[in-house]
């Protein structure tokens, strides 16, 4: 497939009509608005997994209860199990945790992450006990596949908050950690595919939110979900050469042009109303090494007022730290919002530190997991969709001892990629 920068440049030209709308102006003109798209049956069978039995929300909250990121669903019911026979909160929230850095084939924490542009995985995870109204964060940490575990042991065994890199792994290693290769077979041939779509016009091709907002309106972003999953499937054969099976091609291409961090966050509150939660992360793919992401930034990623309730988030780290969003979201609890008005107030307050700038907020996708000491739940999301066109969801499991996978609240009703055109 040709990539040069002509083509690109075309392809952008495209998109400007689906960002001359302000945020605000589009919040109020796409009410009600439904956007759906196609996906060839591989990359839907990917999320199709996680369509579980979808139940309606309770009037009346019920404990105990359990929120979270999609994610395994055997973790999951093995967590609540804990949570119903009375296991510490913090100990639910960790099982999860530690289940998926255990998974070589999830990609967005422990074993198996992919890697910064340098080609290591470093891992930030942090934990809170509401019980003991206490917490502690682990950053970017090489070679320690249970960075959640890890921060647990830092809040339990010392009076400290925050540790990072290589003397956080020597700190794990001093406490029976066992230090391992996280970059995975996997993971290297996605590290490989990136390195050469990158090299062949990186002023155009690789999508990234940490671009300054000049950078962003100048480099390529395609018009549509449809523009943009056609340049996925015509680099698909880049990804073949990298070795990777045919099953893995198209996320391995979405990943290497949109990179997106995924924290894994999980909050439980028992029947007593004792709050916990714990979130672990990879952090976003071909990232600088070092740097951070909202993990491990205590209030941004996560938060805990064992009085109020607990929020978490998935996405854009730098966006959320800018608002502190997860200590936003419980001081709006604490002013009396129910868990959806807060967490769509911090959306709010996203979108207003881009000047409300579509251009912008384009780049930029956050999901909020909101849990109220009563039971009472909600997620929020930036966008309907997330930058594969699959519409958000989140997992919340409760006395009624059904799973279930619910869609997220949207500020926008759309996807990044189209960001909100109107119909013509």
């Amino acid at each position: 497939m040709d990539l040069s920068r002509r083509n690109f440049l075309a392809t952008a030209a495209l998109s400007s009509a689906s960002v001359a709308l302000s945020a605000s102006e589009l919040s109020a003109q796409m009410q009600g608005m439904d956007h759906t798209q196609h996906r060839d049956d591989a990359h839907h069978g990917e999320h199709a997994q996680h369509n579980h039995v979808k139940e309606e929300r309770p009037v009346i909250p019920r404990l105990p209860a359990l929120i979270c990121k999609v994610t395994s669903t055997i973790s999951i019911d093995a967590a609540y199990k804990m949570l119903t026979d009375g296991s510490d909160t913090l100990d639910v929230a960790l099982h999860i945790c530690k289940s998926q850095e255990d998974d070589p084939t999830d990609h967005s924490t422990g074993l198996g992450s992919l890697p910064n542009s340098q080609g290591e995985v470093q891992l930030d995870a942090c934990c809170f006990h509401g019980p003991t109204r206490r917490c502690a964060a682990v950053s970017c940490v090489p070679g320690i596949r249970n960075a959640a575990l890890l921060a647990r042991t830092l809040m339990n065994e010392t009076g400290y908050a925050v540790l990072v890199g290589s003397d956080a792994q020597a700190f794990a290693l001093s406490r029976g950690f066992v230090k391992e290769d996280l970059f995975t077979d996997r993971a290297r041939k996605n590290y490989t595919l990136w390195k050469q779509i990158a090299s062949k016009s990186p002023e155009n091709v690789v999508y990234d939110p940490s671009w300054p907002a000049s950078a962003r309106k100048a480099h390529f972003l395609s018009a549509s979900q449809v523009d943009f999953d056609l340049l996925v499937h015509g680099l698909e054969p880049l990804a073949v050469q990298a070795g990777l099976s045919p099953t893995s091609t198209w996320r391995a291409v979405y990943d290497s042009l949109a990179p997106a961090s995924e924290p894994l966050f999980v909050s439980a509150v028992d029947r007593k109303g004792q709050l916990s939660a714990a979130s672990t992360s990879g952090g976003r793919p071909w990232r600088l090494p070092g740097i951070s992401s909202d993990v491990a930034t205590l209030g941004a990623g996560s938060f805990i007022d064992p009085d109020v309730g607990s929020a978490g988030s998935s996405g854009n780290a730098e966006a959320n730290i800018r608002i502190a969003g997860a200590h936003t979201i419980i001081e709006n609890l604490r002013m009396g919002m129910s868990p959806e008005e807060a967490g769509m107030d911090a959306l709010r307050r996203i979108a207003r530190s881009y000047n409300n700038d579509m251009a912008a907020l384009r780049f930029v996708e956050m999901v909020y997991y909101i849990l109220r000491k009563d039971g009472a739940y909600a997620s929020v999301s930036l966008w309907k969709g997330d930058r594969t066109g699959h519409v958000r969801q989140f997992t919340v499991i409760d006395a009624q001892d059904t799973r279930r996978t619910e869609d997220c609240v949207p500020l926008f009703p759309c996807g990044p990629m189209n960001g909100c055109a109107l119909p013509r």
